[in-house]
């Protein structure tokens, strides 16, 4: 699987012109309430969904999927007034890197959004391959496809929505068959000298510009209410993290050697963190049917319903089990020290830095925690993490605006290109603590 390097926002809300953030497999956002980063996260969301493999039309633009409601183009697109006017688009983008042989080196894609109704619409896709080179596909007025490359466009009879599938159809021998068609043979064998794969000059078969994309899992920052018993329902992934007793019932009974390993990590992070020493699945019945409970042991106490130990095991409990039961995946992690106390909120920490390690999972964390980007900071130190595995992202509002820093660290764990107003709220609070005046 490929992973974008960079995603860029264009006038999305409180973000102005283009920003850009760079990706990395533990990447976290940070700054003030109201700053932009679940809008950052839904936007991630929106266009990995559009560039994932199967999303050949645009079925999967969906802006208010749940954990995100961002609204209507109106409430997407910034607002502007005066004599400018307002604003009639705005675009998303990644940075990817291309198969290899491919002589192309990573490249941005970008997707501007216009308004159809009420709501966000795809209205053109753009590739840039180098300075000076690029491929536009934009909607025209029929509904249908126009390509530009430097000098020269044309129209081709293809359904815009199918555009996704476009791009990686542009990587089969078939497609510049179809490129020599219905564009003509400067744009076919323009797009060619950049697409074609040297290794597999001849061979026939399926090639993929960008994909297949890692599965993306975006985690609520207030998961699912602990019950003192469950029915067993539908084991449907949901960002509350509702399927997860369902998940850990059936292992219980049906997979004891994937439920062991999992209990075993369970109970590491549970002792290493301070919320318990032990949990378990109590059943009442034989059948996969019937009602179950989960229960926990704190510390060397007896064993409890979940519901009369503390809310941070149930608040966590989602997050442990698809971390650890989970491979090569891209986890939206919205707060996700909500209910933890400072030790376990670090352990978290440590806990991401070793399922990236171990299963190949990343993660986009947006935290209002010094003690899990700390934790990440002395894991780096210490050599547990490669510095330039960590990006930290800094949202710093100015005006009716934000800018994104990108931040990260050397191999001692020191920030790097920190901006002088990212920690200016602690600093303060340290000399009144001291006595010196504001």
């Amino acid at each position: 699987m490929r992973y974008p390097s960079e995603f860029l926002l264009q006038d999305v809300r409180c973000f102005h012109g283009v920003q850009k953030a760079r990706l990395r497999p533990i990447t976290l956002l940070v700054g003030e309430n109201s700053t932009g980063k679940t809008t950052f996260l839904g936007c991630y969301r929106v266009l990995h969904g559009l560039l994932s493999e199967i999303a050949f039309t645009g079925d999967r633009l969906d802006f208010n999927q749940e954990p995100f409601s961002m609204g209507s183009f109106r409430d997407i697109v910034r607002s502007r007034r005066g004599r400018d006017g307002r604003i009639d688009e705005f675009r998303l983008g990644f940075t990817m890197t291309p198969p290899s042989g491919v002589a192309l080196p990573p490249f941005p894609l970008s997707i501007t959004f216009s308004e159809q109704g009420s709501q966000a619409v795809v209205s053109s896709v753009h590739l840039q391959f180098g300075a000076n080179a690029f491929l536009d596909i934009r909607r025209n007025d029929s509904d249908r496809t126009t390509l530009k490359i430097p000098g020269r466009e044309a129209q081709v009879d293809l359904p815009f929505d199918n555009w996704a599938f476009f791009l990686n159809f542009m990587m089969d021998d078939a497609g510049r068959d179809y490129l020599l068609r219905s564009a003509g043979e400067p744009i076919a064998n323009y797009l060619w000298s950049f697409l074609a794969d040297r290794r597999r000059s001849g061979k026939r078969g399926r090639r993929n510009l960008y994909g297949p994309l890692s599965p993306l899992i975006p985690v609520a920052p207030l998961r699912s209410k602990p019950r003192r018993t469950y029915d067993p329902i539908r084991e449907t992934a949901s960002a509350d993290g509702e399927h997860v007793p369902m998940l850990m019932m059936r292992l219980d009974r049906t997979d004891k050697n994937n439920w062991t390993s999992l209990h075993e990590d369970l109970v590491d992070f549970g002792r290493e963190s301070g919320l318990f020493s032990d949990i378990k699945v109590r059943r009442h019945g034989r059948q996969m049917s019937d009602p179950f409970q989960l229960q926990v042991k704190v510390r060397s106490g007896s064993l409890a319903n979940i519901m009369d130990v503390g809310y941070g095991v149930s608040q966590s409990l989602p997050i442990l089990v698809d971390v650890r039961s989970k491979k090569n995946c891209s986890f939206l992690l919205q707060q996700p020290e909500v209910h933890l106390h400072p030790r376990a909120q670090a352990e978290l920490a440590g806990l991401f830095v070793e399922s990236f390690k171990k299963h190949g999972n990343r993660f986009l964390i947006e935290t209002h925690s010094d003690y899990i980007i700390d934790r990440v900071r002395i894991l780096t130190r210490i050599g547990r993490m490669k510095a330039d595995d960590v990006s930290i992202l800094y949202f710093e509002p100015k005006g009716n605006a934000v800018t994104i820093h990108n931040m990260t660290l050397d191999k001692d764990g020191n920030l790097l290109g920190a901006p002088p107003g990212y920690r200016e709220f602690f600093v303060k609070e340290t000399d009144r603590l001291l006595g010196f005046s504001d």
